[in-house]
C-alpha cells in the first residue's frame, strides 16, 4: 500500500498537463482583456471623430429650426460607416444652446432656446456592450460619453449684424 502511494506521489504524467491549464486560462482572459480594452479605446476615438464632424456640420448649417434633426442624420450617417459601430449601439444625443460662454461654465444651457444663442453643445453618450467576456460596464458608460462646444455660424452672424 505504502509503495503504490510512493510510486503515485512520485508519478509525473499529466504534470505537463496541469502546468499548461494553470498558465493558459490566465494568458487567455490576459489576451482578451486586452483586446476589450483596445476595442474601448477604438470605439472612444471613433465617437470622438464622429461627434467633432457632426457638429462642426450641423454647426454651419444656416437655419437654427433644423440643428438637431440634421446632427442627429449627420452622426447616424457617420456611426454607419465605422466598423464596430455599426451594430445597434444604443446612443444618446442631445443638443443644448448657450448665448455666452459664462452659461455653458455655469451650466445654464437651454435645450429650446435656439435663436440669440450663438453656442451649442453637442452631447453623445453610448452605452458600451462587451464583446467577449463580462466586464464592469459601469466603469466605461461614463468614458463614452463626449460633448463639444461649437460656434453656430447662423447665429453668430445674426447676432452680429
Amino acid at each position: 500500500m505504502f509503495r503504490t502511494l510512493l510510486h503515485f506521489y512520485r508519478a509525473d504524467r499529466g504534470a505537463t498537463a496541469v502546468e499548461f491549464s494553470l498558465v493558459f486560462i490566465p494568458f487567455f482572459a490576459s489576451l482578451l482583456f486586452i483586446a476589450e480594452m483596445c476595442r474601448v479605446v477604438y470605439i472612444s476615438s471613433a465617437i470622438d471623430l464622429i461627434l467633432a464632424e457632426s457638429a462642426q456640420m450641423a454647426s454651419l448649417t444656416t437655419t437654427s429650426t433644423n440643428y438637431e434633426p440634421y446632427f442627429n442624420a449627420e452622426l447616424n450617417r457617420r456611426m454607419k460607416t465605422w466598423p464596430l459601430l455599426s451594430r445597434n449601439l444604443n446612443t444618446v444625443m442631445t443638443i443644448r444652446y448657450c448665448s455666452s460662454i459664462e452659461q455653458v461654465i455655469a451650466g445654464q444651457c437651454s435645450a429650446s432656446k435656439k435663436e440669440g444663442s450663438p453656442l451649442a453643445l453637442y452631447h453623445v453618450q453610448t452605452a458600451y456592450q462587451p464583446l467577449f467576456f463580462i466586464f464592469p460596464t459601469s466603469l466605461l458608460n461614463g468614458e463614452l460619453s463626449r460633448t463639444v462646444l461649437q460656434i453656430q455660424e447662423f447665429q453668430e452672424d445674426a447676432n452680429a449684424s
